[in-house]
């Protein structure tokens, strides 16, 4: 596709064409009714799927395997088992849309900052232009009668000048107002993850949905801004979703990709990652790092006979590790970050103050 002329150079799609999508875990439907019988009248019971998970009461269990797939998917990603697919639309405006839907990180949007801005200064040279023509009114005021300025009633009665002016400049104040609080609310949102945007860019692409004019829009990389807020540990979700695709093979999508997000496309290079569960396979490795993290400079403290030197260089080592890998992997703030270093950096000291002591 052609860049729309005096638009960014879209991003290079992959030297083999191919492209990697990832899903997202939310649906707009779902079906949260069963139907059971009655033990005395064998009458059917509807009865809510939520209200028996607080009873902590079973589901019924599905005749076969496929069943029993549909309904762990149902449960744990939150999606209908009967939504329409990405495929079931018609290629253009509508298919795009549900490609769109199908994951939250593509739900991604042009910021136009750059026409925000415009309006902005627009609306505000308007007002300094209706500010200069109230000061003049006042000072033309003072000059012929003071007294007009300190009584609105009686200046109102020779003449509606001043009033309409008011008016006017009230109305440009909603309307600056109004483009003051938009502005903001974009540049409130987290700039579009350059992957997230890529991958949108690729389909568009290899599908042709837009006509080269309309399909320009997503060449401005640096203009998208992500609707939804990354959740915590999404960089490092980043990272696993490439390794996925990558080195994860027919193992790793019968894992990591829902049976009805295999099913909503026919693309191949469209893969639907759950999000719930891309989650829980990096809090385990989290959690793994987190225990290498206080284990191995406990050990290295253990088994070094070297002198003291040797060993506050381990505990400073492993410390500014902890730092950054909790600086990088979690949405901790600064002074959380402080706070969980001294911790660790303290229990480390102590340790080694403990297998010290005897020697000394």
């Amino acid at each position: 596709m052609e860049p729309h002329d005096g638009a960014q150079t879209p991003p290079t799609p992959p030297a083999n064409g191919q492209h990697t999508s990832y899903s997202s875990d939310n649906s707009t439907v779902r079906r949260t009714n069963i139907e059971i019988r009655d033990l005395e009248s064998q009458s059917p019971k509807t009865v809510d799927r939520n209200f028996r998970r607080f009873l902590g009461l079973s589901l019924p269990v599905p005749a076969n395997l496929d069943d029993i797939e549909d309904d762990l998917a149902e449960s744990e990603d939150g999606g209908p088992l009967d939504c329409q697919s990405i495929d079931d639309h018609p290629n253009g405006y509508p298919r795009l849309a549900a490609l769109l839907n199908s994951d939250e990180d593509f739900l991604i949007c042009r910021q136009y900052g750059f026409l925000h801005n415009r309006v902005l200064l627009y609306r505000q040279d308007e007002l300094r232009e209706l500010e200069q023509k109230l000061l003049v009114m006042d000072n033309i005021t003072q000059e012929k009668d003071d007294t007009m300025l300190k009584c609105r009633m009686r200046e109102e009665r020779e003449t509606d000048e001043r009033r309409a002016l008011i008016n006017r400049i009230d109305d440009k104040l909603r309307e600056y107002n109004d483009i003051v609080q938009r502005t903001r609310s974009f540049a409130t949102l987290q700039r579009a993850m350059k992957r997230n945007h890529t991958s949108v860019w690729n389909w568009i692409h290899n599908n042709a949905p837009l006509v080269q004019a309309e399909a320009s829009t997503f060449n401005q990389d640096r203009d998208f801004v992500a609707i939804v807020d990354a959740r915590e540990g999404g960089w490092f979700d980043t990272l696993i979703e490439p390794a996925l695709s990558k080195f994860g093979g027919s193992i790793g999508r019968q894992m990591f990709i829902p049976k009805h997000n295999r099913s909503s496309t026919s693309d191949k290079l469209v893969r639907l990652y759950s999000k719930r569960r891309i989650n829980l396979f990096s809090r385990l490795i989290v959690t793994f790092l987190a225990a290498v993290l206080l284990m191995a400079p406990v050990i290295a403290l253990f088994v070094t006979k070297e002198r003291a030197g040797i060993k506050i260089l381990i505990i400073f080592l492993f410390t500014l590790t902890f730092s950054v890998a909790l600086s990088t992997c979690t949405k901790a703030k600064r002074h959380e970050v402080f706070a969980a270093t001294v911790a660790y950096c303290a229990v480390l000291v102590v340790f080694l103050g403990n297998i010290g002591g005897p020697q000394q």
